[in-house]
């Protein structure tokens, strides 16, 4: 879909070059938003951000790339704007998109319960085996 969207947009260009309008312009243009749109969308669903907290590491995929932790590092995580924070032990904080769309409106906290699971596998990652 977002190939289709983006040689529209290409063949648009092309058009354009050839006998330059503003209607040719401003189709190229609104092709071309649609295709930067449809890109953006794609790369953000196939990138499926996930969080994945194991015995020894905690990974977040995120758009922007992939950050792993180990259990070691992580001093604790709470609920950002943008999904959960892990504190390190070196004073930043890495969050993960995975868990975003759960800070709600005014305050109010949704998705309180897969916030609590992320905490929970946290600690059960830190006891000792």
């Amino acid at each position: 879909m977002a190939a289709v969207v983006v040689f529209v947009a290409a063949r648009c260009w092309f058009w354009w070059v050839l006998a330059p309008t503003w209607a040719g312009v401003r189709l190229a243009g609104v092709w071309t938003g649609l295709a930067v749109g449809a890109c953006c969308f794609f790369w953000w669903v196939i990138l499926r951000v996930r969080l994945e907290i194991g015995p020894e590491l905690v990974v977040a995929v995120n758009p922007w790339g992939t950050q792993r932790l180990s259990v070691e590092q992580v001093t604790h995580v709470t609920l950002g704007n943008w999904g959960a924070e892990f504190h390190r032990t070196d004073g930043f904080k890495t969050t993960a998109y995975a868990l975003s769309g759960m800070a709600g409106y005014a305050g109010k906290v949704q998705g309180a319960k897969r916030f609590a699971e992320v905490q929970a596998a946290l600690e059960r990652a830190r006891r000792p085996a």
